[in-house]
């Protein structure tokens, strides 16, 4: 590479880097959109080693990780069985005109399957220890926050034998904000930390949610998940969203906040779900009309 080109690179980090803070736009990106291409390494006859890629709707996870479900007939399910590097891009859905002008990013890694109760025995004990170990209840909670972007998809979990696959590990980010603002992100760059100011607020948070304002989560259930339960009771708290445990029907229910808040933050943002909510129900009543 030239030394010119070596200029131009440096040049581009360093405007990315000073204009924003490329791994937290990332994950704001990572919230804004919901579906994402896939690529993974293709194991068909005669196009081994060559990247296939298709569409892929995804959720992220409480450590801002993204993960995926998938059909076992899938391309990219025996893909993965055979190596799990992969590639996850996202792009500004909103952009008009060249799509280069607005901000993408190519997630690098590696993914592993997700294995429950629910579908351990359905694989290899040399495969298994190549998984991520989850109980019920965690994989419950996947599928909620999952849901929530695909509203159906407990029936392709259940039903049409799909298995989630988490991006376990992220190595690199290529960022791209626009024109001249790009830049390699790191693995490192891209953990999150515990928020330790939400975390001592949560409980109360909770308790109060509990006791006084169960009427709007079931408003919030109404409106933005389309069912009405008899009774709901808030699990817990986090800076991206809150997590219901609904009865009668009985199932959980994850609304993201559609960022990462601060604990300053919190009562506002959940009264901006309710009014959400409480609008989507509005909207609907009309429409009937």
């Amino acid at each position: 590479m030239s030394d010119a080109n070596d200029n131009s690179n440096q040049a581009a980090e360093k405007n990315a880097r000073s204009q924003s803070e490329p791994a937290q736009d990332v994950h704001q990106w990572l919230e804004d959109v919901h579906f994402a291409t896939l690529s993974t390494i293709s194991q068909v006859d005669g196009i081994e080693g060559f990247p296939i890629g298709s569409v892929a709707p995804f959720a992220v996870d409480s450590d801002g990780k993204p993960y995926i479900l998938i059909a076992e007939i899938a391309a990219h399910t025996k893909n993965l069985l055979s190596s799990n590097k992969m590639n996850l891009f996202i792009r500004n859905p909103e952009s008009e005109g060249d799509p280069q002008t607005s901000w993408r990013a190519s997630l690098i890694g590696k993914m592993k399957r997700i294995a429950s109760p629910r579908n351990k025995d359905k694989f290899s004990k040399e495969h298994l220890q190549d998984c991520i170990h989850v109980t019920d209840e965690e994989e419950a909670i996947l599928l909620a926050r999952y849901s929530e972007r695909v509203p159906h998809a407990e029936s392709y979990l259940n039903v049409h034998n799909f298995s989630f696959w988490k991006m376990e590990s992220i190595l690199k980010v290529r960022y791209i904000a626009g024109f001249g603002r790009i830049c390699w992100i790191s693995g490192d760059e891209m953990e999150i930390e515990k928020d330790s100011e939400l975390e001592e607020i949560k409980q109360s948070s909770i308790e109060h949610m509990n006791e006084d304002h169960e009427d709007s989560m079931i408003t919030l259930c109404e409106g933005s998940h389309s069912f009405i339960p008899e009774r709901v009771e808030l699990l817990d708290i986090e800076p991206r969203g809150i997590l219901m445990q609904t009865f009668e029907p009985d199932k959980l229910v994850y609304s993201s906040f559609g960022k990462a808040i601060a604990a300053s933050d919190l009562r506002i943002e959940i009264v901006k779900l309710i009014k959400k909510a409480r609008a989507n129900i509005q909207s609907d009543s009309v429409e009937v009309e």
